[in-house]
Formats: structure tokens, C-alpha cells, sequence
């Protein structure tokens, strides 16, 4: 990665970041409002999120390429069991926390204890899943059991 992309990759992290908390976004109760339908706040900061992103995104559509990473790639993946349940488990964590990453490590960041509780859980939650796919893809062994199988036989 350039020099330049690195500057650019933390000036846009540092002023989202910025915006994120100037807007209100990082305070407890506002997200908590807002998901009890209290107060349609969020929704509104959701949906023009929405739009500067599909507008951003048909803007490098028609560039075909983007300013660093050259030749413009947008994946398209079908929809997986997988996917459904990783969006339901990231639901109920916005809800029960009341905040989503990006807004976890804005909370952190300007002193939040509480948002200092929740990254402990997203780091934990992220190790847990790296933990259980290492598994999953390493082939069932029985050679680990094999010495305890001798101490079994041998009492």
C-alpha cells in the first residue's frame, strides 16, 4: 500500500470517526431511542448513509477504477445460510448493545467505558469465529487420542 493511501485510509477513518460522534451516533441513547422507535433519528442518518454510498458507488461504476486500488472488482456472491445467520446474530448485538462496531470503537475512543465492553465482546466474539472455522476446516484426526488411549489400556 502507497504512502498516499495509507494518509488517505486515515484521514477518512479519522473524519468518519469524527462525524460518527459529532452526529450523535455514539451516545447510548440515541441508538436506544432510535430502536425503540422513539425516535426516527438514526433511520434518517441510515438512509442518507445509504444514499452517499450508492451515489459513491455508481460514481466509481462509471470511473471503473478507484483512486489506490486500481481497476474497480465488485463481488457479487449468492445469499448463504451462513450469511442469514451472521446478519441475525449481528442484529441482536446491535440491539442488545445498543451500538455497532464502528460505533463501539468511536465510544472507546472518546472514553466510553460502555463502548469499551462491547469491542472486548466484538474482539472475543471475532476470536470465537476464527477459533471455530480453524476447526472446522482441519480434517478429523484420531492420532491425538491415540496416547490416551495407551494410558486407558495400560491402567
Amino acid at each position: 500500500m502507497s504512502r498516499g493511501a495509507r494518509w488517505s485510509v486515515l484521514a477518512v477513518g479519522a473524519a468518519f470517526g469524527f462525524l460518527l460522534t459529532v452526529s450523535g451516533l455514539g451516545d447510548y441513547d440515541t441508538i436506544h431511542d432510535g430502536l425503540l422507535l422513539e425516535n426516527p433519528y438514526i433511520f434518517g442518518m441510515m438512509a442518507s448513509a445509504m444514499a452517499v454510498a450508492f451515489a459513491g458507488l455508481a460514481v466509481l461504476r462509471r470511473l471503473g477504477r478507484t483512486r489506490f486500488a486500481g481497476p474497480l472488482a465488485l463481488p457479487h456472491a449468492r445469499i448463504e445460510r451462513r450469511h442469514v445467520y451472521g446478519g441475525a446474530v449481528f442484529g441482536v448485538g446491535f440491539g442488545v448493545g445498543a451500538t455497532c462496531p464502528g460505533m463501539t470503537v468511536v465510544m472507546t475512543t472518546t472514553g466510553g467505558l460502555y463502548g469499551l465492553v462491547v469491542l472486548v465482546g466484538l474482539l472475543g466474539g471475532l476470536w470465537l469465529r476464527g477459533r471455530v472455522e480453524r476447526r472446522q476446516r482441519q480434517p478429523l484426526s484420531i492420532e491425538p487420542l491415540v496416547p490416551v488411549v495407551r494410558d486407558l489400556a495400560r491402567e
